[in-house]
């Protein structure tokens, strides 16, 4: 099929469905009309053969009343000289067949044809290949015989035919005339499909985000082509941010993979692996006496809460608590949850000790900010102990027990306190309350 569009893609497959729609269409007009021509054509042939049975009925009533055989015999004559009658015969008044006379053999070969009844009106009756046509002679109100015609549908058919391959031949050529144009329309409609076919195709294989289709402002798929860039401007960003991230994500990755277990409400390490971390983290400052310190961190009358709400709120506001807390480490930092409402933060590399106990007033006022349970505006409080460097060096006991220790003298001194555990004295960070 050498079209102009024949190398477009799925320009056989269009123009085949085209071409099949429209042909078939096309032949079924032709036919409905041809059925319609031969209707014409057969109610046509009856009239006419009626008319003449008629016509001949009156010119030989009166030969066929005094029986003048060579009169009924001419005037027969002068009516299938020039139609399609292949068969005539005229009865007298006894119903006997008088004149018999057919295309072939005109009046030589004489047949016995078997006496037919008489009628008292024209009938006719059709057949697949002839009409036969039968009608009274009258001589004034005397019924004096009948005339019987068959006339052959051979030149009704023959005429059928001529039209009917003319017409195929016509509506082939209009058929693969619409189905070309047709054909080349669809295609310049979908042109803009098929063009993000392809610029789907090359992102897919190239991995390049970065392509775009053209716009066409007066086309129908606008919104379509506008739609697909705004998606593959998302999906550039997100990849130039997910390259961007990599080596992140993986250190991350790392690190999961470090924390066998978790805290299934916060997310955060469990108290087993917080032992792990403290007992790394005092290995770290015996060996390169390296500044650390340990937070112990614990909420105020939770218990009120979960009494006053249900344990559903109180998972939330522990939740919601572990965010604030987590957002204020620093990303060297750790956050545990060691118990209910119980927080630990290890941090591994710390300038001073004022700077440790800074960072634990920040976590307090992270902590005492207000949040909206349940349409309701809530306030939680808690208290810090902190430990930096163990007494003794190996003793991951001993640094534990110390921010134990400073975390029991904030309690006792308020809410929202944070205290630093010193071994001679403890260091007071005064209360927000």
């Amino acid at each position: 099929m050498a079209y102009a569009f024949s190398s477009e893609p799925q320009a056989k497959e269009i123009w085949r469905e085209n071409m099949i729609n429209i042909g078939t269409g096309l032949f079924s007009a032709l036919i409905l009309f041809v059925l319609f021509v031969l209707y014409l054509n057969l109610g046509s042939l009856r009239s006419a053969a009626l008319q003449q049975t008629e016509f001949l009925s009156a010119t030989i009533a009166a030969s066929l009343e005094t029986n003048d055989l060579e009169t009924v015999k001419a005037r027969l004559l002068e009516v299938t000289g020039n139609q399609g009658i292949e068969n005539a015969v005229v009865y007298n008044r006894q119903a006997h067949a008088l004149v018999d006379w057919s295309r072939l053999n005109q009046f030589e070969a004489k047949v016995n044809l078997p006496d037919s009844g008489l009628i008292n009106k024209p009938q006719s009756a059709l057949t697949i290949n002839r009409l036969t046509i039968s009608t009274p002679v009258f001589h004034g109100t005397e019924l004096v015989g009948k005339i019987y015609l068959e006339t052959s549908l051979r030149a009704v058919y023959l005429q059928i035919l001529l039209i009917l391959t003319a017409g195929a031949v016509l509506t082939g050529g209009i058929a693969v005339a619409c189905a070309n144009k047709l054909t080349a329309l669809q295609l310049r409609r979908l042109a803009p499909l098929t063009e993000l076919t392809d610029v789907a195709e090359q992102i897919a294989t190239l991995g390049d985000y970065s392509l775009r289709v053209r716009l066409n402002e007066n086309h129908a798929f606008k919104t379509l082509m506008v739609h697909f860039n705004q998606i593959m401007e998302a999906i550039e960003a997100w990849d130039y941010d997910r390259k961007g991230k990599a080596e992140e994500i993986e250190d991350t990755k790392r690190r999961l993979e470090i924390l066998s277990t978790h805290d299934s409400l916060t997310q955060l390490p469990n108290r087993k692996y917080f032992d792990y971390l403290i007992n790394r983290c005092v290995a770290d400052m015996t060996e390169d006496g390296q500044l650390s310190a340990l937070m112990f961190i614990d909420l105020d009358n939770f218990k009120a809460f979960n009494e006053q709400f249900d344990y559903d709120a109180g998972d939330l506001i522990l939740a919601t608590i572990a965010n604030r807390l987590s957002a204020v480490l620093r990303n060297t930092d750790t956050l545990c949850r060691v118990d209910g409402d119980e927080f630990a933060a290890i941090l591994p590399q710390v300038e001073s000790e004022e700077m440790a106990l800074l960072l634990a007033q920040r976590l307090i006022s992270s902590i005492n900010r207000p949040m909206r349970l349940r349409g309701m505006q809530i306030v939680v409080s808690g208290n810090i102990g902190i430990a930096c460097r163990a007494t003794q060096g190996k003793e991951q006991r001993l640094l534990l027990r110390n921010a134990d220790e400073a975390l029991k003298q904030a309690k006792a001194r308020g809410k929202n306190s944070c205290l630093m555990f010193m071994p001679q004295k403890t260091t007071t960070a005064a209360a927000s309350d």
